[in-house]
C-alpha cells in the first residue's frame, strides 16, 4: 500500500498546484478586469461631469437671454418714453438699439433652447408677441419722431406691454421649470456615476485584499517547498550515488555474461567446423561416385577453409573485445549483437548450403543405386537423364557458392574512382532488351555525389541487380520507372534505387528479404540470389543496406557507403 500511497500524494500535490495556478490565473484576471472597469467607470464619470457642467452653462445662458429680453423692452419702452419728452438723439438711438439686440437675443435664445429639445410652442408665443410690442414702439416712434403727441399719448395709454410682459412671465416659468428638471437629471446621474464607482472601489477592495494575502500563503508555500526540494535533490543525489555503484556491478555482471555468451560463439563455431568436416565427407563418397566432380569437391573445401579463417577471424576479435571490455562497454554491446547477428547469418548459411547439396546429393545416391539394380535399357536412360539433372543442380549451387565467397575476398582487390553515370550506362545498356520491352524508364541524379571510390564490379552488380528487379517485378497496371539518386551526408556515400513496381510485404516478411534463396513474386522466374548478393557485396564493402516498401506502392533501397580514398 506504500507505494500506492506514494503515488497518490504526488498526483494530489500536483492537482492542487494545478487548481492554486488556475486560482491566482482568476484572481489576476478578476483584478485586471475591475481595474479595467475602474478606469472605463472614472471616465464616464468624468463626462457626466463635464456634460452637466455644459448643461448648467447652458442653462444660466439661457436664464441670462431670458432676463435680457425684458430688460431690452424696459430699455425700448424708456427710450421711446424718454425721446416722446425731449426729441433726444441719444433716446432716439437707444430705441434703434434696442430693436437690433432684441433679435440676437431672440436668435440666441433660440439655438440655445433647441439644443436642450426644448418645447418651443412657449417661446413662439413670446416671440410673437414680443414681434408685436416692437411693432407698435416702431409706429408710436414714428408718431414722435413727426410730433404727433395726440395720438402718441392716445396709443400709450391702450399699455400694449402687457400683453409681451405676460408672455414673459409666462415664458420664464416654464424655462425655469425645464432647466430645473434638467439640472435634476443631470445630478442624479451624477450620483448615479458616484455610488457606482464607490460600488467599485468596495468590490476591488474586498476582492484585492483576499488575493493579496492569498498570493502571501503561496509565496511563503513557495519558500516552504523550495527548502523541501533542496531536501529532496540532496536525497536524490545520494540514491543516484547509490545505484551508481549498483550498475557498476550490474554492468560487471553483464560484461560477465557477454564473455559467457562469447565462450557459447567460440563453442558454436566449432560445431560448424564440425559439421563443415561432415560436409568433407559427404564430398569424398561423392568423389567416389563422380570423378567428374572432384575439381567442384575440391573448390568448395576451399570454401569451407575460408569460412574457418573467418570464424577464427571472430575468435581474435571477440579476444579483444574483452580485453576492451571495462573501457568500450556500451561498444561491446553492440559488437557482441553483430556477432551474434553475423553468427545467425553464418548459420542460415551453413544450412542453406547443406540443405542445397543434400538434396542433389541425395537424388544422386538413389538414382545411382536405382541405376545400379535396373536392368532395362529405357530405365537407365531416364534415370541417367535425371542424374545429370541432379548433377547440373549440384553445379549451380556450387556456382552460387562460389559467386558468395569470392564477394568476401575483398583484399584482393584494388579501390578505384568510379563515375557513376559510366556505370549506370554500362547498366541500361546490359538491360537494354528489358527496358526496351517494359517501356520503362531509368532516371538518375548524381549532381551531389558523382564519383564514389570503391570496387566498380561491386557497384556494378550492386546497380544491375536493384535496376533489373525493379524492372522484373514490375506493376503490371502502370509504366516501370526506376529513380537511382546519390549524395553525401558527412562521411557517409548514399545511394537510394526507388521503384513503383509490386513491393513487399516487410510486415511479413522484413526479417527474410535479404535471405539467399528468398522469393516473394513467383508469377517470373529467378531463384532468390539477387538481394542476398546486393546485401552481401554492401556489407563486403563496409556498407548496410535498408528497404522501404509497401505491397503495390513500390520499393526503396538505401545504400551507406563510407567514403574511401584512392
Amino acid at each position: 500500500m506504500k507505494p500506492f500511497d506514494g503515488r497518490l500524494s504526488l498526483n494530489l500535490g500536483a492537482f492542487s498546484r494545478k487548481v492554486e495556478g488556475y486560482i491566482v490565473y482568476i484572481l489576476f484576471v478578476l483584478i485586471l478586469s475591475l481595474l479595467l472597469a475602474n478606469i472605463i467607470l472614472m471616465y464616464q464619470n468624468n463626462k457626466v461631469i463635464e456634460y452637466n457642467k455644459a448643461q448648467q452653462e447652458e442653462a444660466e445662458r439661457i436664464k441670462v437671454n431670458t432676463l435680457d429680453i425684458i430688460r431690452t423692452i424696459h430699455q425700448l419702452d424708456m427710450g421711446l418714453r424718454g425721446y416722446a419728452l425731449i426729441f433726444s438723439d441719444v433716446q432716439h438711438d437707444v430705441v434703434l438699439k434696442g430693436f437690433a439686440q432684441m433679435d440676437t437675443i431672440l436668435r440666441r435664445l433660440e439655438v440655445s433652447l433647441a439644443k436642450q429639445h426644448f418645447p418651443m410652442e412657449s417661446f413662439n408665443t413670446l416671440r410673437d408677441s414680443t414681434n408685436i410690442y416692437i411693432g407698435t414702439i416702431r409706429s408710436m416712434l414714428v408718431l414722435a419722431e413727426q410730433q404727433k403727441i395726440g395720438e402718441f399719448n392716445a396709443m400709450l395709454k391702450k399699455d400694449l406691454g402687457l400683453y409681451a410682459y405676460l408672455s414673459y412671465v409666462r415664458f420664464t416659468n416654464h424655462v425655469n421649470s425645464f432647466e430645473d428638471s434638467i439640472a435634476k437629471q443631470a445630478h442624479a446621474r451624477y450620483r448615479l456615476a458616484l455610488r457606482n464607482g464607490y460600488v467599485l472601489q468596495i468590490v476591488l477592495f474586498f476582492i484585492m485584499v483576499p488575493a493579496l494575502l492569498y498570493m502571501m500563503f503561496l509565496f511563503n508555500k513557495t519558500i516552504r517547498i523550495s527548502t523541501q526540494l533542496a531536501a529532496a535533490r540532496q536525497d536524490t543525489a545520494d540514491v543516484l550515488s547509490r545505484q551508481k555503484l549498483e550498475l557498476e556491478n550490474q554492468v560487471q555482471e553483464r560484461t560477465n555474461e557477454i564473455l559467457a555468451q562469447n565462450e557459447e560463439i567460440i563453442a558454436q563455431n566449432e560445431e560448424i567446423v564440425s559439421h563443415n568436416e561432415q560436409m568433407n565427407l559427404h564430398q569424398v563418397e561423392i568423389e567416389r561416385q563422380r570423378n567428374a566432380l572432384q575439381e567442384r569437391t575440391e573448390k568448395l573445401t576451399e570454401a569451407y577453409q575460408i569460412i574457418e579463417r573467418q570464424h577464427n577471424m571472430m575468435q581474435e576479435r571477440n579476444k579483444e573485445l574483452t580485453q576492451e571490455v571495462s573501457e568500450q562497454n556500451r561498444d561491446l554491446r553492440k559488437t557482441n549483437l553483430e556477432l551474434i547477428e553475423q553468427n545467425n547469418r553464418l548459420e542460415q548459411f551453413g544450412y542453406i548450403i547443406s540443405h542445397n547439396f543434400r538434396a542433389p546429393m541425395a537424388r544422386l545416391i538413389g538414382l545411382s543405386r536405382l541405376l545400379k539394380d535396373s536392368d532395362q535399357e529405357s530405365d537407365r536412360a531416364n534415370l541417367i537423364n535425371l542424374i545429370v539433372k541432379s548433377t547440373n543442380d549440384f553445379d549451380n549451387v556450387f556456382k552460387d557458392l562460389t559467386m558468395i565467397l569470392s564477394i568476401q575476398k575483398l583484399n584482393t582487390d584494388v579501390y578505384t574512382k568510379i563515375t557513376l553515370d559510366e556505370v549506370m550506362k554500362k547498366v541500361t545498356s546490359m538491360l537494354e532488351q528489358e527496358i526496351f520491352t517494359t517501356d520503362a524508364e531509368v532516371l538518375t541524379d548524381f549532381s551531389k555525389a558523382p564519383v564514389v571510390v570503391s570496387l566498380c564490379q561491386y557497384i556494378e552488380s550492386i546497380l544491375f541487380n536493384l535496376v533489373s528487379n525493379a524492372i522484373k517485378f514490375r506493376h503490371p497496371d502502370r509504366k516501370p520507372i526506376v529513380i537511382v539518386k546519390s549524395k553525401m551526408v558527412g562521411h557517409q556515400f548514399l545511394l537510394s534505387v526507388t521503384d513503383n513496381g509490386l513491393g513487399i510485404d516487410l510486415e511479413r516478411h522484413a526479417s527474410t528479404v535479404f535471405n539467399l534463396y528468398k522469393r516473394f513474386h513467383f508469377h517470373v522466374e529467378g531463384k532468390g540470389l539477387g538481394l542476398f548478393l546486393v546485401r552481401t557485396q554492401v556489407e563486403a564493402l563496409g556498407g548496410r543496406i535498408k528497404i522501404e516498401s509497401k505491397p503495390d506502392s513500390g520499393t526503396v533501397f538505401k545504400i551507406e557507403l563510407k567514403m574511401n580514398t584512392v
